[in-house]
């Protein structure tokens, strides 16, 4: 990360020293309300973790089958899923790669639909597909800076306690401008035909990823909740406020997960598919790779060049995690992100219009091409070379 992004991560470390000096805000709480719309990745209920949860109760008609398997023989085909990860303004390469994807002809109409932050951000229209979608698209990541995202906090917030440097007010009317009574109604009839949007967050009150079922908040016509949980899953932590829901408190999907694909929990392993080989695209808003780079040992760069590290393992983490759980399915797996020359600064959080158009445009040349897609994870040293071997050999 360059100085972009050292004057943010710098405030943030000297903001958490001086608040630990500062006032304590009132302790709360800890929430048991159940989870009425979220279950973990696994499918488990949060509240009762070894105990199914109920939120894809409408999905399953085999009891004990995971969700893809029950939806293939409702939808009557294999299956196409989506998964978006996060990223911040680099979510502009996945609007970009949607558009591009729609113009080739090749886009398929998506059975499921996840997205986490940014992806999140982007799942709605994603799930919906139309044309309008797309330019909707567009225009929330190629018309908007950051004053769009977020305003400052004065130094005597900070010191009485806040608990974010940033003010989201402005992402919150942004999302509302999105996502109208409409969008939900339309939401809500792409479940009736039996397709599904998810989303993940951290609730980081007790350490977990939920998985919220999209679809049943559309149905239920909770437009405070759909917004609500979109606000949340793009809360990165301590520079965004967390967003509280029925007590609980949740930030970024990203701090625990980056990337959720709904359907692969089931009490058993998966029998093989009922239509023959499915897909599961992935769009990671991010680089594969990253160049080497020696770092300043100044505050700002270790705290930024840390902080990315973390998130860049979060990722690889979750597209492995999704690389097995695809194969085990019986499914493709393919993965595109965002080409090393493409120049997106080293600040997600930037919200630069001239990086985002940068992102965009890419994503859509992208999107446009035959075969954009890797058939695997890149292998960073987290996993044996043989490990990824004996599962493609196997299936």
């Amino acid at each position: 990360m360059h100085n972009s992004s050292m004057g943010l991560f710098g405030s943030m470390l000297c903001a958490l020293l001086v608040v630990g000096c500062a006032s304590a805000p009132v302790d709360r709480e800890l929430s048991a309300a159940p989870a009425s719309y979220a279950a973990l990745p696994n499918g488990n209920d949060p509240m009762q973790p070894d105990t199914p949860s109920n939120v894809y109760a409408d999905l399953v008609t085999v009891p004990g089958e995971n969700v893809v398997r029950s939806m293939e023989r409702q939808r009557g085909h294999a299956l196409n899923l989506l998964s978006i990860s996060g990223g911040g303004q680099n979510g502009a390469f996945g609007a970009g790669f949607l558009n591009g994807w729609s113009e080739s002809g090749n886009r398929p109409e998506f059975d499921i639909v996840g997205g986490v932050s940014t992806g999140a951000l982007l799942s709605t229209h994603a799930l919906l597909g139309t044309e309008a979608d797309n330019a909707e698209l567009e225009a929330m990541y190629t018309q908007i800076n950051k004053d769009d995202i977020y305003k400052g906090r004065s130094v005597f917030s900070i010191l009485t306690g806040t608990d974010s440097l940033r003010d989201t007010t402005p992402l919150q009317a942004l999302i509302a401008k999105y996502i109208k009574p409409e969008t939900l109604v339309r939401v809500a009839e792409a479940y009736d035909q039996g397709r599904l949007l998810v989303v993940g967050t951290t609730n980081v009150d007790y350490g977990q990823t939920w998985v919220w079922n999209m679809s049943l908040i559309a149905k239920a016509g909770d437009l405070e909740l759909y917004r609500k949980v979109l606000l949340a899953s793009a809360s990165f932590p301590v520079v965004f406020p967390p967003v509280e829901i029925d007590g609980h408190l949740f930030v970024d999907g990203a701090a625990r997960s980056n990337v959720v694909v709904a359907g692969m929990g089931g009490k058993k392993r998966p029998d093989p598919p009922l239509f023959g080989s499915g897909n599961l695209f992935l769009i990671n808003n991010g680089k594969d790779n990253h160049a080497p780079e020696a770092l300043r040992r100044a505050l700002g760069p270790v705290a930024a060049t840390t902080i990315s590290v973390m998130m860049d393992q979060s990722m690889q983490t979750a597209l492995s995690r999704s690389y097995f759980g695809a194969h085990f399915l019986g499914y493709d797996f393919k993965l595109v992100a965002i080409p090393d020359q493409v120049d997106i600064g080293h600040d997600p959080l930037a919200f630069d219009p001239s990086q985002m158009r940068a992102a965009f445009d890419a994503g859509r040349e992208m999107g446009k091409m035959e075969q954009p897609w890797l058939n695997s994870p890149a292998n960073v040293g987290d996993v044996p070379p043989w490990a990824l071997r004996a599962i493609e050999e196997s299936y």
